[in-house]
């Protein structure tokens, strides 16, 4: 396939100004039935007790966010697809231990980030044992009527993993392995912790969370920063960047927790749609907007890719850390990205850097890369995006 993307890494390398460029970045595009991939920047970058490591197409990546998708709702659609997990549920038929308010929440809320549970609590400063922390995860104080309005929330998504663990038998990254991976011959996707030495900085420490604590923002908490003593210091690399996943899930959460390389993201990214995972039924349930907010699905987000001329409908989402994949609902298409948008760019508590405002985006990223992504297949030879076989559904466009 003649498609150049290191244009694209160049723009990703590029973003920011002095002091937050990401460290590395790694762009791979599916298309035509093959994986095209570019990589630049650092993996690692050099400190007082490390070397620096170039960041290629095998380094593993702590995706964040994109676990939600590429993991939770993944299962999630295996199990539908099974007759073993019914959307329109309710939450507390697989978590006995929900009452009250709680009793409204349906599966498909969860999905939707319309369960009313609220979007971020810093879960480790209460208790750092599992079970304790997906209770205190699915528990927590609804802050609207389910269904009755869009929050993005984390405590959602790791209350879905619980109701994926209740329905399965299994701690979701065994889930993972078993239905998703497995099938997929994927074998450096998974749960962390994975080799230091395969996988890319995701940080600089602990220093964002723990602001977060202490300024209560960009959401409201009652915890403390002295209530946790187990602030980390150095970059957290192999090990997952997330705080609720790290110090309290072990982890293995619904909602961060997945480590891969792009090539095989893009693997599983064309796996969720062309029906060999699910059938098309499934796939058409999860990929229609939802009434509520039309450009969100279950479990996705939707956009659309201009490329020579025509929209592309695509399902998407983006991870903290500085990950995205993007999924044509239409044809056979698949962008995914990582750039560490938080390695050398955020410090420590006690040698802060860049503030929380100043650092490159998710969206930023994302942007830049489709753009780029677009540019690069208008270029190409071989152009034309041929539509994909019938399985794929063009039911989610926006």
């Amino acid at each position: 396939m003649s498609l150049d993307l290191n244009p694209v890494v160049e723009d990703l390398l590029s973003l920011g100004g002095a002091g937050t460029h990401p460290a590395g970045a790694v762009v791979g595009v599916g298309w035509g039935g093959e994986t095209v991939v570019a990589s630049g920047g650092y993996a690692v970058l050099a400190g007082s007790d490390r070397d620096a490591r170039p960041m290629t197409p095998d380094t593993r990546l702590d995706l964040a966010s994109v676990t939600k998708v590429a993991s939770t709702t993944a299962l999630a659609m295996r199990l539908v697809a099974s007759d073993d997990l019914d959307l329109d549920r309710p939450v507390a038929a697989y978590l006995p231990h929900l009452d009250g308010d709680h009793e409204a929440v349906r599966v498909r809320h969860l999905l939707e980030h319309t369960s009313g549970l609220p979007p971020w609590q810093p879960l480790y400063c209460r208790t750092t044992d599992r079970d304790e922390a997906l209770r205190l995860a699915s528990r927590a104080s609804l802050q609207s009527e389910p269904g009755a309005r869009w929050v993005y929330s984390d405590l959602g998504m790791i209350t879905l993993g619980s109701v994926l663990e209740a329905v399965t038998g299994l701690r979701q990254d065994a889930a993972f392995a078993a239905l998703v991976a497995g099938p997929l011959g994927l074998r450096r996707t998974g749960y962390g912790p994975v080799p230091a030495a395969e996988a890319a900085a995701s940080g600089d420490s602990d220093v964002i969370e723990r602001d977060m604590v202490a300024s209560s923002s960009p959401y409201a908490v009652e915890a403390r920063v002295d209530d946790f003593a187990g602030w980390r210091l150095e970059p957290p690399t192999g090990v997952v960047n997330d705080g609720n996943a790290a110090h309290a899930l072990g982890g293995v959460a619904g909602h961060a927790g997945l480590f891969a390389t792009v090539p095989e993201l893009v693997r599983l990214g064309r796996a969720l749609l062309d029906t060999t995972l699910v059938p098309a039924e499934v796939v058409e349930t999860f990929t229609a907007p939802l009434a509520l907010a039309p450009e969100r699905a279950l479990g996705f987000r939707l956009a659309t890719l201009a490329v020579a001329g025509e929209e592309v409908p695509l399902v998407v989402h983006g991870g903290f850390t500085g990950t995205y994949l993007a999924v044509a609902l239409d044809r056979d298409l698949v962008v995914a990205v990582a750039a560490t948008r938080l390695h050398g760019t955020t410090g420590t508590p006690a040698r802060p850097l860049a503030p929380r405002d100043s650092l490159v985006s998710t969206d930023q990223l994302a942007a830049t890369a489709l753009t780029g992504v677009a540019h690069a297949l208008d270029r190409a030879p071989e152009r034309a995006l041929d539509p994909a076989p019938a399985a794929r559904t063009q039911t989610g466009a926006p």
